[in-house]
């Protein structure tokens, strides 16, 4: 960012003025991940404003970080991921950081596997339900984020894609295999092979956003899938998070092991008092 400092330079002798800017200072502004609540709700952005919200290293450490902290959070319900500003959910990882992290072999391999991937595994593998809420452009680490999360939601300025070929390099592997589990191959593929980029409608059809809102409703549409999420008991929640991660992970018939733990809800104490309080309303 520039900072300008406007100067008053003095005329003639009948006193007029001229207003010159003056550079005195060039400030980069790091990325950072902000985090707020709202209620049972924790509201997480991806601020980097100035490189549309692309994701450093530190921003990667910090996010994979909040979510480690969430996980023993009792208090939160729901997870809402969102980018700083109007223009873009992420641009994706920042390339500035190329020749300083990306480089080498050895680089790539501790930047995919300790910064990208741990991230990702620390979004995907949370027991609390996550909403991607996406304006404008979610492209490669910012694509790769949103596949991770349970719920995407996204207005009528989203764009998708990951057209990292035209860089140079592949998508790291389980990083594809995200995005694959979600869209498929022939979706992969067009945004893999082609680097097509997808606008809102496209993605939606392609199974790639659950719901598509106008840019003046989508703040809306995030909180009411937010408070619908909060109603439901943590535990069920946590449950069918597991149920959901075990499936996509192994499609295989569920074991007979598998179905006797699914129910030891009944033994909970949420349980009964959603019974209790699910009876006295039909009663009432």
């Amino acid at each position: 960012m520039t900072i300008l400092v406007f100067v008053y330079i003095y005329g003639d002798a009948m006193h007029i003025y001229e207003l010159r800017p003056f550079v005195i200072q060039e400030v980069v502004v790091p990325g950072r991940i902000i985090q707020e609540r709202a209620g049972h709700v924790a509201v997480i952005t991806l601020d980097n404003v100035e490189k549309h919200n692309a994701i450093d290293v530190p921003m990667w450490i910090s996010l994979k970080s909040v979510f480690d902290e969430l996980r023993s959070d009792p208090s939160v319900r729901c997870v809402t991921i969102q980018g700083a500003g109007a223009a873009a959910f992420s641009a994706g990882a920042d390339i500035s950081e190329f020749e300083t992290h990306r480089f080498t072999t050895e680089q790539v391999v501790h930047f995919h596997e300790h910064y990208v991937g741990a991230c990702l595994t620390a979004i995907a593998e949370a027991d609390i339900p996550v909403i991607a809420k996406i304006r404008g452009a979610c492209m490669g680490g910012g694509l790769e984020i949103s596949s991770v999360c349970d719920i995407r939601l996204a207005d009528d300025t989203a764009r998708f894609g990951a057209p990292v070929g035209r860089l140079g390099f592949p998508l790291a592997f389980a990083e594809t295999q995200a995005l694959f589990k979600i869209v498929g191959p022939s979706v992969a593929a067009e945004l893999l092979l082609e680097g097509r980029i997808l606008n809102a409608r496209e993605a939606y059809e392609r199974r790639l956003v659950t719901r598509i809102a106008s840019a003046a409703t989508l703040d809306q549409e995030a909180q009411i899938c937010a408070e619908n999420i909060c109603k439901s008991s943590p535990s069920a929640a946590r449950s069918h998070k597991q149920q959901l991660r075990r499936l996509m992970a192994d499609p295989s018939p569920v074991s007979l092991v598998e179905r006797m733990e699914g129910y030891s809800f009944a033994e909970t104490e949420e349980y009964r008092q959603g019974i209790r309080k699910f009876l006295s309303r039909k009663k009432g």
